[in-house]
Parts: C-alpha cells; sequence; structure tokens
C-alpha cells in the first residue's frame, strides 16, 4: 500500500553551497549553546557575588529615618519646629487616611498585597524594556522602594536591583504589609524639604491628613514617581517648561483613573474627583528660614540641650560633636520643653530694646555698626549693644536671655548673653577675690591695704594697679567690706595676692561655672575683671551665691522626649551641682553685696528697685569700654552688659552704677511682678548665729585683737568689728602698733616741755608685711604717720614747738 509523505526522497546530489550552509548553522548553534551555558554560569558567579555584598536586613534602618524635631515653651505651647534638610513628622498608619493608602498603592505597586516584596509580572516587563531600551529602568514594589531610601544607594544598576529585591523579600518575611505602608509613607521625599506624607499634606494644603479631599490625595501620590516635576507649587505658582499646571493634571487624573479601574473608586466617585477644584498654597509653611518669637532664649535652650545631649552621650564638647548632636537634634523627631515664659521674655527684650539711657560711645563713628545677613544684606547696629542673663537661683532655671537692644529679624543673630565674651569689671571681685578669701578663712572686717605701693607678682604699670577715682581715693588700708563697697581696685589687688592667690581663684571661678576660655590668669584678669565671662554665665555665679553658695548649672529646658514618648533627657538628671562656698561665706559676701547697693558709699545704689532687698556689684571696664552689674534678689540673680560689640570706648562718665545698674532695675522689676514675686525676701535667711558666725573686734590695720594703742592709732584707722565664722577670728593681739605719746599742738613726740600730750598708736611694719615693698618709708608715711621698720621706735621727730 502507497503510503503519502509530505517528504520525498533526494532525486539529485546536495549542493555543495547548500551543504556549507548547514555546516555553519550546525557550528553556530553548537557555539552559541555553548556561550549560553557559561553565561548561565557566569551570570550566576556575578549575581552570587552581588548577593554576598548584600548588607543585612536592617528593622532599625527602615523605621528610624530623619523626624523634625519640635520646641515648646514652659506651659507645653509649641514655639517652632526645629529640623534638618529633611522636613519630617512620623505618622502611624492608622492615622494616614485610606484614600491616601489607595491612591499610592494604585499608581505605584497595584499587585501590593498580593506579591512577596518583588512583582515578577512588572520585572519581566521592564527586563524586557531594558534590554529592547538599553536603559535600566524598574518596576520596584513598594517594598522594593523601601529597601533602596534606607539601605541602599539610588543608584540605576542591576547589581543594586538583585541587591534591592532579595531584601524587599526578606523585609517581607520580617514585617507586615501594614508596617511597610507605615515606613514608606514615612519615608517618600515630597518635594522641597518635605519627607513624608504629613508634612507633604502640611507644606502644599496647609492640612492634616485627615482633612485631605480625594483630588489631594491623588496630587500627593502621583508626587512620588517625580517629586520635582509633579510638585504642585511649582507647577502652578512656578515658571517651568518642566512643571506645569497641565502636566500636574494630567497626572493628577491619572492615579484617580488608576484607583478607578482597579475597583478603589466607584463611578460617581471618580466623576466627583475630577471635577473638584483644588487649593495649594503659594508659599511653603516649613520655610527654613521661618522666624519665630524670643528667638535669643530660644536659640539657646537649643544650645544648652546641644550639651546636655553630650554630657548624656559622653562626648568631649568640640564643635564636631556639636555639630554631630545638633544634627541628630535636627533629625530625632524629639520634642524639647524649654522654662521659656514667652510674657517675661517678651517684657525684658521690650524693657532692654525702649530703654532711653544708655551711654553715647566717645566718638560718633562709633555709634553705628553694621551685620552682615547674607545675600548681600546688611543690619544697621545702634552702638553701645546690651545684654541680659535672669536666673532663679533657687532651681537654676533661666528667665530671660536678651542678646541684644533689638529683637532678632533672622535666625542665629549674634547673641551676647552666650556667644560674647567681653571684661566685665568689678563685677568678678566677689567671684574671684572676696568670695574666695572669706572662704578661706577672711572675714569682712579683715584689713587690706590701699595705698600706691608695688604688689609682689603684679605685672606691668607702676606695680599696682589704680583706683577708679581720679584722685586715686587711697586711704591706707581698709576692710575687705569698705574695698568692695567703694569698688576700690588696689586694695583689691592686694587681697587677691595676700589672701587668695591666682591659682585659688581660678578654682573658685571654675567651680562658679565659668569656663576656662573666660578667665584670664592674671592680676589684672581676676582683679580688676579683664577676664571675659558671658552674661549667662555671671548671672550663674551670682546665682551660686544667692543659693547658699551651691553651684547650680543654669539650663533653658526641662525635659527632651524621644518619639515614642519616653524621657531622652530630664534636667534633673543631669544638672551640675556642687558647693563652691560654705554657707556662712555666702551669708557674709551677700551682707556685703547689699551694702554695696543700701550704702551711701556703694557704687550700686541705682540697682534698687520697689521694696525688693537687692545685693550685687557693678563693674566698669578700662577705659570705659563696658559696664555691668550683676546681682541678686530673695528670687532672682541677673547680669547686665552694656558696651560696644567693636570694644569701642563709651562716654568718660560711662560707669557700671551709672547705666548697668538702673537698667538691671529695669529688667529685674519687669520679672519679679510678671512672675509675682513682689513682696520683699531675704536672700539668704537666717541670722548669723545659725551660719556659726559671730562678730569680732579687731585692729583695722593688723586684723588682730585690738590693744590700747590700736583703738588711738594716730591715723584714726581705729578698730573695726564685723562677722567671722567660729574658729577664725584672731586669737592673738596686735604686733603692728606701739603706743606713744605725742604733743597734742605738734603732733610729734611730746618732750617733758609740752603742755599737753595724748597716747596714740604708731606701727611697726613687720618683717614680710606688704607695707615693706614700699619703695621708700616716705610713700607709706604719708598714710601711716609714724610707721617704722624698727621694733623699738617709730617715725616721728620730736616736739620743736615746746
Amino acid at each position: 500500500m502507497a503510503r503519502y509523505t509530505v517528504f520525498k526522497p533526494r532525486e539529485h546530489d546536495r549542493s555543495f553551497v547548500l551543504s556549507v550552509a548547514f555546516m555553519t548553522l550546525r557550528m553556530l548553534f553548537f557555539v552559541i549553546l555553548l556561550i549560553a551555558v557559561s553565561g548561565a554560569g557566569l551570570i550566576g558567579g556575578v549575581g552570587k557575588a552581588w548577593l554576598d555584598t548584600t548588607p543585612d536586613l536592617d528593622l532599625d534602618k527602615i523605621g528610624a529615618q530623619a523626624q523634625t524635631s519640635f520646641i515648646y515653651d514652659s506651659r507645653g505651647n509649641l514655639i517652632t519646629e526645629f529640623k534638618g534638610s529633611q522636613n519630617r513628622i512620623y505618622v502611624e498608619i492608622e492615622d494616614i487616611p485610606q484614600n491616601l493608602i489607595n491612591a499610592v498603592i494604585s499608581v505605584e505597586d497595584a499587585r501590593f498585597y498580593e506579591h512577596h516584596g518583588i512583582d515578577i509580572k512588572r520585572q519581566l516587563g521592564a527586563l524586557v524594556n531594558n534590554v529592547m531600551g538599553g536603559n535600566t529602568q524598574g518596576a520596584s514594589t513598594l517594598t522594593c522602594q523601601l529597601v533602596k531610601l534606607t539601605m541602599l544607594t539610588s543608584d540605576q544598576s542591576y547589581r543594586r536591583k538583585v541587591q534591592e529585591s532579595y531584601l524587599a523579600v526578606e523585609a517581607e518575611k520580617n514585617l507586615t504589609k501594614e508596617q511597610i505602608l507605615e515606613a514608606y509613607l514615612n519615608v517618600i521625599y515630597m518635594g522641597g524639604s518635605s519627607y513624608g506624607v504629613k508634612i507633604a499634606a502640611q507644606d502644599y494644603f496647609g492640612k492634616d491628613l485627615d482633612e485631605l479631599t480625594m483630588r489631594e490625595c491623588a496630587v500627593l501620590a502621583g508626587m512620588i514617581r517625580n517629586p520635582t516635576r509633579y510638585n504642585p507649587r511649582r507647577c502652578l505658582y512656578g515658571n517651568s517648561d518642566y512643571s506645569t499646571p497641565e502636566g500636574l493634571r494630567i497626572r493628577t487624573e491619572y492615579v484617580l483613573r488608576c484607583m478607578y479601574e482597579q475597583g478603589m473608586l466607584t463611578s460617581q466617585e471618580y466623576q466627583d474627583a475630577l471635577a473638584e477644584q483644588i487649593t495649594v498654597l503659594e508659599s511653603s509653611t516649613a520655610a527654613a528660614n521661618a522666624m519665630y518669637d524670643n528667638a535669643y532664649y530660644v536659640e539657646y535652650a537649643i544650645h544648652d540641650v546641644v550639651t546636655k545631649m553630650l554630657r548624656v552621650e559622653n562626648l568631649e564638647d568640640t564643635r564636631s560633636n556639636r555639630s554631630s548632636m545638633e544634627t541628630k537634634l535636627r533629625n530625632g523627631g524629639y520634642k524639647v520643653f524649654t522654662s521659656l515664659i514667652p510674657e517675661v521674655q517678651q517684657a525684658v527684650q521690650d524693657t532692654v530694646t525702649n530703654w532711653q539711657s544708655y551711654p553715647s560711645t566717645r566718638y560718633s563713628n562709633d555709634s553705628v555698626t553694621q551685620a552682615s545677613l547674607g545675600g548681600g544684606e546688611y543690619l544697621t547696629l545702634q552702638q553701645p549693644q546690651a545684654a541680659a542673663a535672669v536666673v532663679n537661683w533657687h532651681t537654676g532655671e533661666l528667665v530671660a536671655i536678651i542678646g541684644g537692644r533689638s529683637t532678632p529679624v533672622q535666625k542665629l543673630q549674634l547673641n551676647r548673653a552666650y556667644q560674647m565674651n567681653m571684661p566685665v569689671g568689678s563685677s568678678i571681685k566677689p567671684l574671684s577675690v572676696y568670695g574666695p578669701a572669706i572662704d578661706l578663712g577672711k572675714s569682712p572686717g579683715t584689713p587690706v591695704l590701699n595705698l600706691p605701693i608695688p604688689i609682689e607678682g603684679w605685672l606691668g604699670g607702676s606695680g599696682y594697679p589704680r583706683n577708679f577715682e581720679e584722685d586715686g581715693d587711697y586711704t591706707g588700708v581698709e576692710s575687705m567690706r569698705a574695698a568692695i563697697n567703694r569698688s576700690h581696685n588696689t586694695s583689691t589687688a592686694h587681697a587677691l595676692y595676700e589672701y587668695v592667690g591666682l591659682e585659688n581663684s581660678v578654682k573658685y571661678l571654675l567651680m562658679f561655672g565659668f569656663e576656662p576660655d573666660s578667665i584670664l590668669a592674671t592680676g589684672a584678669g581676676l582683679s580688676l575683671g579683664y577676664s571675659q565671662p558671658t552674661m549667662v554665665e555671671l548671672a550663674t555665679a551670682y546665682a551660686a551665691v544667692a543659693n547658699s553658695g551651691t553651684y547650680q548649672e543654669s539650663y533653658a529646658f526641662t525635659q527632651i522626649l524621644n518619639p515614642d514618648g519616653t524621657v531622652y533627657i530630664d534636667i534633673g538628671e543631669v544638672q551640675l551641682k556642687r558647693e563652691v562656698l560654705k554657707s556662712s561665706t555666702a551669708w557674709m559676701l551677700v551682707d556685703m553685696l547689699k551694702g554695696c547697693v543700701d550704702e551711701e558709699t556703694g557704687t550700686g545704689s541705682r540697682a534698687k528697685f520697689g521694696e525688693i532687698t537687692v545685693a550685687g556689684k557693678t563693674g566698669t571696664n578700662g577705659n570705659s569700654v563696658g559696664v555691668t552689674f550683676a546681682g541678686m534678689t530673695g528670687y532672682y540673680a541677673g547680669a547686665v552688659w552694656i558696651g560696644s560689640d567693636n570694644y569701642k570706648a563709651l562716654t568718660s562718665d560711662a560707669t557700671g552704677g551709672a547705666y548697668a545698674a538702673p537698667l538691671w532695675a529695669a529688667i529685674m522689676e519687669q520679672v519679679h511682678t510678671l512672675t509675682n514675686c513682689t513682696s520683699d525676701r531675704d536672700i539668704i535667711g537666717g541670722s548669723p548665729s545659725d551660719y556659726g558666725l559671730i562678730q569680732v573686734e579687731t585692729c583695722s590695720v593688723s586684723g588682730m585683737l585690738p590693744t590700747t594703742a590700736c583703738a588711738h592709732d594716730i591715723n584714726g584707722y581705729g578698730t573695726t568689728t564685723d562677722y567671722y565664722l567660729m574658729g577664725t577670728q584672731p586669737t592673738e593681739y596686735c604686733n603692728m602698733h606701739r603706743a606713744v605719746t605725742i604733743c597734742t599742738e605738734s603732733r610729734n613726740v611730746a618732750t617733758p616741755r609740752c603742755p599737753s600730750t595724748e597716747q596714740v598708736g604708731v606701727i611697726y611694719i613687720p618683717e614680710g608685711h606688704p607695707l615693706r615693698a614700699a619703695e621708700s618709708l616716705k610713700d607709706v608715711n604719708t598714710y601711716f604717720t609714724g610707721a617704722s621698720v624698727t621694733e623699738e621706735s617709730a617715725n616721728l621727730d620730736y616736739c620743736d614747738l615746746h
């Protein structure tokens, strides 16, 4: 039976050309097969290498993205956001509207709830496109995008795609879909400085998430693919052919169509959204340079927060570490609760701004300066400027911080209260000399020399500092109480070198909270106030004196909360506290400083206000380049500085008593009134005996127990009665005074012929006494009549009248 076949037997020999062609095809097939097999091995090897270099899945990185921090006042009212380059407020998935979630899923990852990290169908489509088009376009799922944004670089390479896909699968094994969505919607870039959907809703629409309309949700979802091109503000208010209103409309309606086609919108909802009109804010609510109220206080509070963060993190206070901690604060999503009482800070600022009694600069050319604001703009500043700080000395809480005469017009203007170091003059004396001297065993009644003779160890000039008064106001000798009351430089220098010492003085200033860089460890630096503390440092140190000698680090915030609401820093746990002066010392020092304000000879009388007890000390820098007053009441301690930013001289009559003291009083009156502290209260309560103090009469020259000769000193120095801590009072009688009988008429040593005589005390100068440093005994005799270096005789002539 014949069989039908489509193949017929060959009737001719095979063509040579055809044979060669078949042979070539056969060989080509085997070569391609060999290449394919080899390529598969190579691809497998490369893929394995890429996976081996893939970082481990880090869930902390996925959840811990930069978040905006918030600064609050003392009542919990928001002052400002404190953000870095990424402005983000974290929001939980429960608080994100379903319409927004649907919009994002519909346009970015329609099979989000079906895949396990990668979408095979989309990837195959993308692969074809990449091969045909020669570029690497993605088919990233939301999970892939999240991994890329949080753990990988954004480069468009096959290596990154492989790593991204692997990590996405791992992420889906460890996280729920809701957790992935929550992280993704908080991490995505939304144009400008906005990150995450919560900030974007506020920035573009001025709305919370739950207030968004359907079309607004579609706008935000449509931005994700290209947040620059589809930025609604750029599209509607910009001038770019790249971002246009029409482009925004097309993209938004594409998102709505995706939602409709995927069953996320009904026909009516879809039509309503297409017809909806939206309003986009023309300017960003998250502008980086948006100004806030009370900038001087807020910016110091941020500085204080960073300081405490460094301490908590056990990091050295360096410029680099401060920068790192500030970045952490900006991006950490913290809540910072400051001690700011807005109405108090504003009232103090208004007082400083509107004050009409500033001194003038000595030369008119120095009365105005300019400060750069950047961008070619300058701010005109009237000189002199001013700075102030007020501390609640009971707690250390800063009540007011004033960095200049006018309210700042932009962020980070110079804050003179803590960013400017200027000499504070005699305001330093209670802290560097008199407080330490008493703490080391002296008394307010301890005598100190006040005459123009060299002081051992003093550098420069004539070997001693001159007093401020034009006539010198040299008294020969006076008590430490009188010396601080009249602000004598010469006697203060004697007290520094003879009772304290430079090293001890520096130690006390450091204990009072001065930064090492603020201290000039010389005679001038420690006794004349050439040291340069800030007003915050000075006010805090005076607060320690008021607080019975116990230093409490000042602070401008009370608490910092982590994003989850747990406490990161509580001021009570990090505030430094230490005893600087014994409580008895503090009591005596405050008593002396009251005299500086209350007594006729005191330089700080204009610091008084109302019926409030005030204690404090004026300061006038050399050549009147600045003036200060620092003091305390039963409630607060404060410091005020007035001076030129460029260290230019003020008018010759500029003193701390004439200008700084009255401004201090005006500031403190505002603070006391607004905080309901208007009833008088003593600064350190209790009687002297409560602190172990006794009153003792001593010789005004030697400081020892007085003799009859001391009481009848020829120069009238006599005796002094003042407080001593029990156990430190002198126990030996004066070894300097000698009784000499003189003629009452000639005032020289009496002879038998003198009709009227009296017994007086004339001093002998023992070996090692500072008076021995005088170049000649004549210099001493000007202030100590009859003073002698010979124990048996007085340096007096015999009467030549009788």
